[in-house]
């Protein structure tokens, strides 16, 4: 490889990474909607990273369900980086899913572009998106567990009922790796008092 051509995909890298990197800085958009302030609310990046991180605690069962842990992490740290761009959309948004996936395609194209990872990165957010795989059927889970274990924290913490993102969940984690943890956040919910399931 000559210096241009290296000096060429250290130009396009330090671009994908200065999208990706703002990913550390702006916050999850159904946090604020819901009237946690803004300075509390974690950013995108944190919540990838709490994917991540479940993913590791559970690796020992999950490498005995045959689970491709690796694969796994990459696409939970991948999956959301096409925000940087599209920004955090939420049901709230009104957004039909069909542009949602559009334009987030679009973005993750453009901040991966010439990078050397890029086309399995691109493979890996699609298998993520497809949700067919194993690991994305498992990263699928964990980003709603991920979701699930901040609104408890955030609940304990103002005091307060987000409903809304617990809306359906109990098929999501039945039968699987995390089902105890899903059953012990839904069974230690903050209570308003008077507001007794």
């Amino acid at each position: 490889m000559n210096v241009s051509q290296n000096e060429k995909q250290t130009l396009e890298l330090i671009s994908s990474l200065e999208y990706v990197y703002q990913l550390k800085i702006i916050p999850r958009s159904g946090w604020v909607q819901s009237g946690i302030p803004r300075s509390e609310v974690e950013s995108i990046a944190s919540h990838s990273y709490g994917m991540s991180i479940l993913i590791l605690y559970l690796r020992s069962e999950l490498l005995s369900n045959g689970i491709n842990v690796e694969r796994a992490l990459s696409m939970a740290l991948i999956h959301d980086i096409a925000e940087a761009i599209v920004g955090d959309i939420t049901p709230k948004d009104s957004i039909a899913d069909m542009d949602k996936h559009a334009a987030e395609a679009d973005a993750f194209l453009q901040i991966i572009s010439g990078i050397q990872e890029g086309d399995s990165f691109y493979a890996l957010w699609q298998e993520f998106e497809m949700g067919q795989s194993p690991e994305a059927q498992l990263v699928k889970r964990m980003d709603k567990l991920d979701m699930l274990i901040q609104a408890y924290i955030y609940e304990k913490h103002y005091k307060m009922r987000l409903d809304s993102f617990w809306e359906g969940m109990d098929d999501l984690f039945m039968n699987s790796e995390s089902e105890s943890l899903y059953n012990h956040l839904q069974l230690n919910r903050y209570e308003i008092e008077g507001n007794q399931e």
